[in-house]
Protein backbone atom coordinates (compact mmCIF):
# COMPACT_ATOMS: atom_id res chain seq x y z
CA UNK A 1 0.00 0.00 0.00
CA UNK A 2 1.48 3.46 -0.68
CA UNK A 3 1.89 5.86 1.66
CA UNK A 4 1.91 9.77 1.13
CA UNK A 5 3.94 12.02 2.85
CA UNK A 6 1.24 15.37 2.27
CA UNK A 7 1.39 18.65 3.61
CA UNK A 8 -1.66 20.81 3.10
CA UNK A 9 -1.91 23.06 -0.07
CA UNK A 10 1.48 21.90 -1.09
CA UNK A 11 2.12 19.79 -4.24
CA UNK A 12 0.88 16.56 -2.33
CA UNK A 13 -2.88 17.11 -3.22
CA UNK A 14 -2.07 16.47 -6.95
CA UNK A 15 -1.29 12.66 -5.29
CA UNK A 16 -4.02 12.78 -3.26
CA UNK A 17 -6.65 13.79 -6.11
CA UNK A 18 -5.12 10.77 -8.34
CA UNK A 19 -5.32 8.48 -5.41
CA UNK A 20 -8.83 9.33 -4.54
CA UNK A 21 -9.85 9.52 -8.36
CA UNK A 22 -8.92 5.91 -8.42
CA UNK A 23 -9.96 4.33 -5.29
CA UNK A 24 -7.19 2.56 -3.98
CA UNK A 25 -6.44 2.56 -0.17
CA UNK A 26 -3.49 4.74 1.00
CA UNK A 27 -1.91 5.66 4.25
CA UNK A 28 -1.35 9.44 4.74
CA UNK A 29 1.27 11.16 6.92
CA UNK A 30 0.49 14.58 7.03
CA UNK A 31 3.10 16.94 8.00
CA UNK A 32 4.11 20.72 7.94
CA UNK A 33 5.80 23.42 5.51
CA UNK A 34 8.60 23.68 7.03
CA UNK A 35 9.35 20.16 7.12
CA UNK A 36 10.47 18.78 10.43
CA UNK A 37 13.93 17.23 10.54
CA UNK A 38 12.75 14.05 11.23
CA UNK A 39 10.97 13.88 7.56
CA UNK A 40 14.55 14.81 5.99
CA UNK A 41 14.85 11.01 6.63
CA UNK A 42 12.38 10.18 4.29
CA UNK A 43 12.81 13.02 1.47
CA UNK A 44 16.36 14.77 1.86
CA UNK A 45 15.35 18.05 0.11
CA UNK A 46 12.26 18.51 1.98
CA UNK A 47 9.51 18.98 -0.16
CA UNK A 48 6.08 17.26 -0.58
CA UNK A 49 5.01 14.77 -1.55
CA UNK A 50 7.05 11.65 -1.35
CA UNK A 51 5.50 8.06 -1.42
CA UNK A 52 6.79 5.15 -0.34
CA UNK A 53 5.26 2.44 -2.02
CA UNK A 54 6.16 -0.95 -0.19
CA UNK A 55 9.77 0.20 -0.52
CA UNK A 56 10.00 2.16 -3.49
CA UNK A 57 9.79 5.60 -2.90
CA UNK A 58 9.40 9.10 -4.96
CA UNK A 59 9.32 12.68 -4.24
CA UNK A 60 8.49 14.51 -7.30
CA UNK A 61 4.81 15.16 -7.90
CA UNK A 62 4.31 14.68 -11.82
CA UNK A 63 6.73 11.55 -11.18
CA UNK A 64 4.47 10.21 -9.00
CA UNK A 65 1.75 10.40 -11.13
CA UNK A 66 3.03 8.48 -13.79
CA UNK A 67 4.23 5.97 -11.70
CA UNK A 68 1.00 5.22 -10.22
CA UNK A 69 -0.80 5.43 -13.69
CA UNK A 70 2.05 3.16 -14.72
CA UNK A 71 2.36 1.23 -12.01
CA UNK A 72 -0.96 0.35 -10.74
CA UNK A 73 -3.25 1.11 -13.68
CA UNK A 74 -2.48 -0.55 -17.20
CA UNK A 75 -3.75 -3.87 -17.25
CA UNK A 76 -7.02 -3.17 -15.62
CA UNK A 77 -9.97 -4.68 -16.72
CA UNK A 78 -11.05 -2.87 -20.15
CA UNK A 79 -13.42 -0.24 -19.48
CA UNK A 80 -11.65 0.38 -16.17
CA UNK A 81 -10.36 4.41 -15.80
CA UNK A 82 -6.88 4.75 -16.38
CA UNK A 83 -6.79 8.68 -15.94
CA UNK A 84 -3.90 8.95 -18.39
CA UNK A 85 -3.80 8.24 -22.44
CA UNK A 86 -3.30 4.24 -22.68
CA UNK A 87 -0.31 2.29 -23.30
CA UNK A 88 -0.70 2.74 -26.71
CA UNK A 89 -1.67 5.89 -27.62
CA UNK A 90 -1.16 7.80 -31.31
CA UNK A 91 2.31 9.87 -31.13
CA UNK A 92 -0.14 12.95 -31.23
CA UNK A 93 -2.04 12.20 -28.09
CA UNK A 94 0.99 10.46 -26.94
CA UNK A 95 2.72 14.27 -26.86
CA UNK A 96 -0.03 16.33 -26.15
CA UNK A 97 -0.50 14.28 -23.03
CA UNK A 98 3.22 14.59 -22.06
CA UNK A 99 2.97 18.15 -22.79
CA UNK A 100 0.38 19.54 -21.15
CA UNK A 101 1.14 17.40 -17.82
CA UNK A 102 4.59 18.53 -17.26
CA UNK A 103 3.40 21.98 -18.08
CA UNK A 104 1.09 22.29 -15.02
CA UNK A 105 4.69 22.11 -13.21
CA UNK A 106 7.08 23.82 -15.21
CA UNK A 107 5.17 26.69 -17.05
CA UNK A 108 2.49 27.39 -14.26
CA UNK A 109 2.86 26.06 -11.34
CA UNK A 110 6.78 27.56 -11.31
CA UNK A 111 5.59 31.38 -11.37
CA UNK A 112 2.47 30.41 -9.35
CA UNK A 113 5.41 29.36 -6.72
CA UNK A 114 7.38 32.43 -7.24
CA UNK A 115 4.75 34.86 -6.70
CA UNK A 116 3.41 32.89 -3.71
CA UNK A 117 6.90 33.03 -1.94
CA UNK A 118 7.58 36.80 -3.06
CA UNK A 119 4.41 38.26 -2.33
CA UNK A 120 2.07 35.48 0.64
CA UNK A 121 5.32 34.32 2.17
CA UNK A 122 7.34 37.09 1.69
CA UNK A 123 5.37 39.87 2.10
CA UNK A 124 6.62 41.59 -0.45
CA UNK A 125 4.65 44.69 -2.47
CA UNK A 126 3.04 43.54 -5.83
CA UNK A 127 5.28 45.88 -8.00
CA UNK A 128 8.07 43.96 -6.37
CA UNK A 129 10.27 42.59 -9.64
CA UNK A 130 10.52 39.31 -8.97
CA UNK A 131 6.65 39.38 -8.77
CA UNK A 132 5.87 41.81 -11.96
CA UNK A 133 8.34 38.84 -14.08
CA UNK A 134 6.59 35.99 -12.33
CA UNK A 135 3.07 37.39 -12.98
CA UNK A 136 3.86 38.70 -16.75
CA UNK A 137 5.36 35.18 -17.55
CA UNK A 138 2.39 33.40 -15.82
CA UNK A 139 -0.30 35.46 -18.10
CA UNK A 140 1.39 34.73 -21.43
CA UNK A 141 1.93 30.82 -20.46
CA UNK A 142 -1.68 30.71 -19.93
CA UNK A 143 -2.13 31.36 -23.88
CA UNK A 144 -1.58 27.74 -24.33
CA UNK A 145 -4.29 26.49 -22.30
CA UNK A 146 -6.63 28.60 -23.47
CA UNK A 147 -5.60 27.57 -26.83
CA UNK A 148 -6.02 24.13 -26.08
CA UNK A 149 -9.12 24.41 -24.57
CA UNK A 150 -11.26 26.93 -27.32
CA UNK A 151 -12.98 24.27 -28.94
CA UNK A 152 -14.97 23.66 -25.99
CA UNK A 153 -13.21 20.41 -24.65
CA UNK A 154 -13.80 19.23 -20.93
CA UNK A 155 -10.50 18.03 -20.45
CA UNK A 156 -7.01 18.26 -21.47
CA UNK A 157 -7.64 15.59 -23.88
CA UNK A 158 -11.33 15.76 -24.79
CA UNK A 159 -13.54 13.80 -23.23
CA UNK A 160 -11.25 11.76 -20.71
CA UNK A 161 -9.99 13.26 -17.58
CA UNK A 162 -6.28 12.62 -17.34
CA UNK A 163 -3.28 13.31 -14.93
CA UNK A 164 -2.86 16.11 -16.96
CA UNK A 165 -5.64 17.72 -15.58
CA UNK A 166 -4.77 17.54 -12.47
CA UNK A 167 -1.23 18.68 -12.88
CA UNK A 168 -2.75 22.10 -14.46
CA UNK A 169 -5.85 22.30 -12.18
CA UNK A 170 -3.68 22.23 -8.86
CA UNK A 171 -1.77 25.30 -10.64
CA UNK A 172 -5.00 26.95 -11.95
CA UNK A 173 -6.09 26.90 -8.22
CA UNK A 174 -3.93 29.59 -6.71
CA UNK A 175 -4.90 32.31 -9.23
CA UNK A 176 -7.58 33.30 -6.74
CA UNK A 177 -6.27 33.65 -3.77
CA UNK A 178 -3.27 35.84 -5.70
CA UNK A 179 -5.64 37.82 -7.42
CA UNK A 180 -5.05 36.25 -10.75
CA UNK A 181 -8.50 35.57 -11.84
CA UNK A 182 -9.42 38.53 -14.24
CA UNK A 183 -6.21 37.24 -16.31
CA UNK A 184 -8.60 33.46 -17.18
CA UNK A 185 -10.57 33.26 -19.87
CA UNK A 186 -14.16 31.90 -19.67
CA UNK A 187 -12.68 28.42 -21.27
CA UNK A 188 -10.40 28.33 -18.16
CA UNK A 189 -12.44 29.52 -15.29
CA UNK A 190 -15.14 27.17 -16.36
CA UNK A 191 -12.40 24.23 -16.92
CA UNK A 192 -11.33 24.63 -13.21
CA UNK A 193 -14.82 25.01 -12.36
CA UNK A 194 -15.23 21.41 -13.43
CA UNK A 195 -12.12 20.24 -11.88
CA UNK A 196 -13.50 21.40 -8.90
CA UNK A 197 -16.80 19.90 -9.11
CA UNK A 198 -15.43 16.29 -9.47
CA UNK A 199 -15.98 14.42 -5.84
CA UNK A 200 -12.32 12.95 -5.39
CA UNK A 201 -11.12 16.29 -5.84
CA UNK A 202 -13.35 17.39 -2.89
CA UNK A 203 -12.17 14.93 -0.56
CA UNK A 204 -8.75 15.11 -1.50
CA UNK A 205 -8.92 18.45 0.02
CA UNK A 206 -10.21 17.30 3.35
CA UNK A 207 -7.05 15.47 3.39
Amino acid sequence: MITVYHAPRSRSLRVIWLLEEIGDPYNIEVSSIPAPAEYLDVNPIGTYPAIDDDGVTLNESLAILQYITGRRLFGLAEGAPSFTIGPVPSPADYAAHLQFLHYGEASLQSAVSALFRTMVMGGEDQNNWTANDARTQLIRRLKLLEDRLADGRDYIMGDAFTIADISVGTALLAFAPLGLDDELSDNVKAYRARLQEREAFQRALTK
